[in-house]
């Protein structure tokens, strides 16, 4: 890493017989001293970094195809995070003036993706200028989501379509990973689609979100629980085969303090667990992306009274990336033996379920 008067040069060399490219930018006054760093999409792995000098930044180096960085650290109005194409020959400009940053090298990748965002950003305020009206007078949710299917689907349309027409550059592939799992939500979708976008097997997500399917896929019903390690709220370590397999039915609840729709189960949980609590039968909370003394002030809150299961951040045994959970509350019903009955829980039809297994 150097550092220059008036900008930060830093080199960077992927292919031996690539060609040079440039990355030029200019930052707010407030990075200055900051340390930016480059982020290859492929392997998650800084590339290069270097410090913002009298509100400049530049980096230099060679290619030998398309690559997708991520340039970290910018910290532009609480957006730490810009994607930039790289091709040989390029000249990329990075304007983190502004929030999100501007990223542009004279119609290359940079500005195809661009385009598709200027495309979505007004689909997107007409898409919510139209709920706010339907909402003005008096639309139910359900009148609204009817009113608004159509848009909807033409807002979906733009990523498919824009997809479709990059399928074989960086800019297809990162699009792919940024919506599929809305598009492909089981693992046979997802990777047929996955096989017509080139470069797709090059950015980490998507092979995240095909392997987050594939944990998923094996956490279904029917299939054995995955085991995992956390801390007691007294902070002792704790299982989850401390509670699952042990001849009761136990409705695990994947949870956090931050989580709105969370706290909303909490009551059809505590419920439960009042009403059959016993040695047929337990609630388990799983704690998880939470910080712990927000995680023990809402059990205080919420007054849960049923075991909790805390995971921590840094935890090795990553409970959510074992079941394929992508989005929390998550509430999964375990049968005595150990088996998953249903995932996907919530509300009215998890109390039957319990219910039902109850009699």
């Amino acid at each position: 890493m150097r550092i220059f008067s008036f900008l930060a040069l830093c080199t960077m060399v992927l292919t031996a017989t690539g060609q040079n490219f440039t990355i030029k930018g200019k930052a707010p006054a407030e990075a200055d001293g900051k340390v930016l760093l480059l982020i290859d999409q492929n392997t998650l792995l800084e590339t290069d970094s270097c410090v913002v000098a009298n509100g400049a930044f530049e980096f230099k180096g060679s290619v030998g195809g398309e690559f997708l960085f991520e340039l970290k650290n910018l910290e532009n109005q609480g957006r730490n995070r810009v994607y930039i194409f790289v091709q040989p020959g390029s000249e990329v400009t990075v304007d983190a003036t502004t929030a999100p940053a501007k990223v542009s090298d004279n119609g290359g990748l940079n500005d195809i993706l661009a385009a598709v965002g200027v495309e979505v950003e007004a689909k997107n305020n007409a898409l919510n200028a139209l709920v706010q009206q339907l909402s003005a007078e008096g639309k139910s949710r359900d009148q609204i989501s009817a009113a608004i299917a159509p848009d909807v689907e033409a807002f979906y349309n733009i990523y498919r379509s824009a997809i479709d027409k990059n399928k074989d550059n960086m800019v297809g592939a990162y699009l792919f990973a940024m919506v599929a799992p809305e598009f492909y939500p089981s693992l046979t979708e997802f990777e047929a689609a996955m096989a017509n976008v080139k470069y797709a097997e090059r950015v980490a997500f998507a092979r995240q979100i095909r392997d987050e399917l594939k944990k998923a896929g094996a956490t279904q019903p029917g299939a054995m629980f995955v085991d995992f390690q956390g801390l007691t709220v007294d902070g002792k370590p704790s299982k989850l085969s401390d509670y699952v397999g042990r001849g009761r039915y136990v409705l695990v609840d994947f949870w956090a303090s931050w989580c709105g729709p969370c706290k909303a189960e909490i009551p059809n949980l505590l419920e439960l667990q009042n009403r059959f609590g016993g040695e047929k039968f337990t609630v388990l909370g799983v704690n998880v992306w939470d910080a712990e003394d927000k995680f023990k002030a809402a059990l205080k809150s919420e007054g849960i009274n049923y075991p909790q299961i805390f995971v921590p951040r840094d935890n090795k045994d990553d409970a959510t990336a074992l079941y394929g959970i992508k989005g929390i509350p998550q509430i999964i019903l375990f049968a005595p033996d150990g088996t998953i009955v249903r995932r996907d829980l919530r509300g009215a039809a998890m109390k039957a379920l319990v219910e039902e297994k109850m009699k």
